[in-house]
């Protein structure tokens, strides 16, 4: 039982990603001036995110960090969402986002994943 729940938070975690890099494609479609700019922006923090993730942070990534800037980095990654959420006038996506983020990052840690 407790195999399906690991499996079932790594999957939340999958998800929790693809929902960060649409937060962040949202975010630069937000922040564009202009019909070009706002496709621009939203699919260029999309990749920008995506790929320092996959070359930083994610558990297969090509360049390990330290234990307190990968932290950084994933407080960042998974904390700037709900920022900008709030920023987007979205205060429920916000909290149910965070505290989704949050519980899955403290059973992430207790079951050392």
């Amino acid at each position: 039982m407790i195999e399906m729940l690991q499996m079932l938070n790594l999957g939340i975690r999958f998800l929790l990603e693809l929902v960060v890099l649409i937060i962040y494609g949202f975010w630069g479609y937000r922040i564009g001036w202009g019909v070009w700019s706002q496709r621009a922006l939203s699919i260029g923090l999309l990749l920008a995110a995506a790929v320092l993730w996959g070359l930083l942070g994610s558990p297969k990534a090509t360049y390990a960090l330290p234990v307190p800037l990968h932290s950084l980095l994933e407080l960042l990654m998974f904390g700037l969402p709900v920022i900008l959420l709030l920023r987007m006038s979205h205060p429920a996506l916000a909290v149910l986002y965070g505290a989704v983020a949050l519980a899955n990052k403290l059973l992430m840690i207790f079951w050392n994943q």
